[in-house]
């Protein structure tokens, strides 16, 4: 979904003063991308790969060992994925360096920044990626939809459905009901005007109609309740039969706020004008309250309405920071799963899956932060996990899009999908602080691509923290293994000058490997193979003569690890 138009004049009125944002891309795990992590293109001043390059903790090439993250529509319709890493990998602190998120706090501020009340939202974990790797219970079971086309699906049944059309012309409950509950139908454009709030209880089934595109449009003023719970989620969803619901059965949900962007003078007064018919947005409020949405899902929808004219899943237009957004899913999108149109919105919790487009798309001088969010593209269709711009029209337009991002698990549809996007897409003069994310799976750009001189200009500003919390562990080392995989290492000192040793114990004898690979991945020394007895053992290793970074596997019977440690002169 594209802004439909640039109004002429000032874009937008720097209202206090920030410090000029730039690009920190830190802590994130490249691995599988159609065998380039990034294209190393001619961009000046900067690379792709400059980007992974230019900060320490950023990993390619090792694998951060994902439980079932793929998804092979042949095997649909019910699929359970697993987008745990292992806990023996290298996305759990402290077998390796995690980006502690609270030292990039200072990124939140911006030059556009005018109500002073948004508190940076985002906390510090010991891991990368969406999910922790010792969760019992991932935070994305038991209310999410992975069913390809509906089939064999019961969550569907209602006793009973209540029509709704046009504008509601005053407060409105859609309660669940008794027995099998009742269901709501959006005929056409459903819209909740200035002064209105919309709250909708938990369970409840929303459909789209096909027959006449229904979607739902919170306008400027309006506020939107969504009570979703973990064990009964909102469904919004298509009113085909179940088996034959598919991309674009409808619309969407679309939030205006009053937020700033920069596709009109929105500080003076002006408005963006969305697509679909949806409305206008923006204002001069960062803190724009559009209400509360938790535990809701969005299926199936998305449409083409006509030439660079479309709805997407869910639809968020300078939508400020005190809206809460958490616990939401996008299935089956046929446009973006998840797309900001300027604003300060601040989310957590998020998951897209099987969108035709992209997972997570943003534009129009978009702020705000995402903390926690899955990307899976299905085999048969999809784009990028992340597309960014700034403007369009003026890639170098002020109030900047510059959101915060941590914590993503983004996958392609490899090894035989038919994705034309990349991991991450930077362009058109976007800013972007990205940290603590993995990258897997994308077949056709790669895992991060960077276009037009606008975007690589902004340079890097300096490297986030790593987390050195008492709870990840001493990162003055590699550290030890969780004990459940049953194997320990530490490797010392780290960083290395010479020489390093590897401390590991094995629960029972057996053969062991303990490997090292340099950052691209190409074997540098076998420092054990051979039979080992159970017990605690100490090996040294000889650091070659070339600084950088190294990795080591130890493979020891049905049991690996994987882990870090830096050569230096």
């Amino acid at each position: 979904m594209k802004a439909k138009v640039l109004l002429a004049g000032v874009l937008c009125t720097v209202v206090a003063g920030g410090a000029s944002a730039q690009h920190v891309f830190d802590g994130n795990i490249f691995y599988d991308n159609a065998g380039a992590d990034c294209r190393g293109g001619s961009t000046a001043p900067l690379n792709d790969c400059d980007f992974i390059s230019s900060f320490p903790n950023n990993d390619t090439g090792i694998d951060p060992m994902l439980a079932d993250p793929y998804y092979n529509v042949a095997d649909f319709p019910i699929q359970s994925p697993d987008f745990r890493p292992s806990a023996a990998g290298i996305a759990l602190s402290p077998n390796d360096l995690v980006i502690q998120v609270s030292s990039v706090a200072s990124n939140y501020d911006d030059d556009c920044f005018n109500c002073g009340t948004c508190d940076f939202p985002m906390v510090d974990v010991c891991y990368r990626g969406a999910v922790d790797p010792n969760a019992t219970t991932p935070w994305y079971e038991g209310w999410t939809n992975f069913n390809h086309n509906g089939e064999g699906r019961t969550d569907l049944d209602i006793n009973a459905l209540e029509v709704k059309t046009g504008m509601l012309a005053g407060d409105e409950t859609w309660g669940f009901g008794s027995g099998l509950g009742t269901g709501y139908l959006l005929r056409g454009r459903v819209g909740v005007p200035a002064g209105v709030t919309l709250t909708i209880d938990a369970g409840v089934r929303v459909f789209g109609e096909k027959a006449t595109t229904g979607y739902l449009v919170v306008e400027r003023g309006g506020r939107l309740i969504l009570n979703g719970t973990a064990g009964a989620p909102i469904i919004f969803t298509s009113d085909q039969e179940n088996g034959f619901q598919a991309r674009s059965d409808w619309g969407g949900v679309v939030l205006h706020g009053r937020a700033i962007a920069n596709c009109a003078d929105c500080m003076n007064g002006e408005s963006c004008v969305s697509e679909g018919g949806a409305g206008d947005f923006c204002g001069n409020d960062d803190c724009d309250d559009k209400g509360s949405l938790r535990y809701a899902r969005v299926e199936y929808a998305g449409i083409d309405i006509g030439e660079n004219n479309e709805l997407n899943a869910w639809t968020f237009n300078s939508v400020g920071c005190e809206t809460v957004l958490e616990y939401l899913q996008s299935h089956m999108a046929w446009d973006d799963s998840f797309e900001w149109f300027g604003g300060k919105a601040n989310g957590n919790h998020w998951i897209a899956t099987g969108g035709r487009d992209d997972g997570f798309d943003w534009q129009m001088g978009f702020r705000g932060t995402l903390q926690f969010g899955i990307v899976q593209q299905y085999d048969d269709l999809g784009d990028s996990g992340i597309e960014a711009d700034n403007n369009e029209f003026g890639f170098d337009a002020p109030c900047r899009s510059n959101p915060t991002i941590a914590n993503l698990t983004l996958i392609g549809g490899r090894p035989a999908g038919l994705n034309t996007g990349s991991g991450i897409r930077l362009r058109r003069g976007t800013d972007a602080t990205i940290v603590n994310s993995i990258i897997v799976g994308f077949d056709s750009s790669g895992g991060l691509r960077v276009d037009d001189d606008a975007t690589v200009a902004r340079g890097f500003g300096p490297a986030p923290a790593v987390n050195n919390s008492t709870e990840c562990g001493d990162l003055s080392s590699v550290g030890d293994i969780a004990a459940t995989v049953g194997l320990q290492v530490r490797t010392f000192p780290n960083p290395v000058v010479d020489r390093a040793s590897f401390q590991f114990d094995l629960p029972t004898a057996s053969q062991a490997q303990l490997t090292v690979f340099d950052a691209n991945g190409r074997l540098v020394d076998t420092v054990v193979d051979g039979q080992m007895n159970a017990g605690s053992h100490t090996v040294d290793w000889n650091a070659p003569k070339t600084a950088g970074t190294y990795y080591y596997r130890l493979q020891a019977g049905d049991y690996a690890t994987t882990g870090r440690l830096v050569a230096v002169d």
